[in-house]
């Protein structure tokens, strides 16, 4: 029964971890597969621009010979290039981090949306953002 339920809760997390970034390489070759990811809804005509919902935070950490390693991800939404508040996640653990917070923010229809994500491993090493930047990736929403 319990190899079952670990193989169904691995499915699970792999399925959580596709939906996040793409795996990036420092240049030591420690990799991040998965990230942060954003699920949220507008709350109602009633309340105008509140957005509420879940920050989500799934990854595999590995070492340049694709051994788990010690990672730290940190998600967090930006409106307008500010980090709104409430709205930052910190996650950390050897091989595998996960984590979700409930959140809300607040934004207009002419607003600039961003969710962030900041990586950092073990060895002092710094992630690399699918655009070429070193520790952040912030990906309009």
């Amino acid at each position: 029964m319990r190899k079952k339920t670990w193989i169904a809760g691995a499915a699970t997390a792999m399925a959580i971890v596709a939906q996040g970034t793409a795996a990036h390489a420092d240049t030591t070759g420690d990799q991040l597969k998965g990230g942060c990811s954003l699920i949220v809804v507008k709350a109602s005509p009633v309340t105008g621009n509140t957005f509420n919902g879940f920050i989500n935070e799934a990854s595999v950490s590995l070492d340049g010979s694709n051994n788990p390693t010690t990672a730290t991800v940190q998600c967090w939404v930006q409106v307008n290039g500010v980090e709104a508040p409430y709205t930052h996640l910190n996650t950390g653990g050897f091989g595998f981090e996960e984590g979700s917070l409930s959140t809300a923010y607040t934004a207009t229809a002419t607003d600039v949306v961003q969710l962030c994500q900041q990586v950092s491993f073990l060895d002092g090493s710094t992630w690399t953002a699918p655009d070429g930047s070193v520790g952040t990736y912030c990906r309009t929403i």
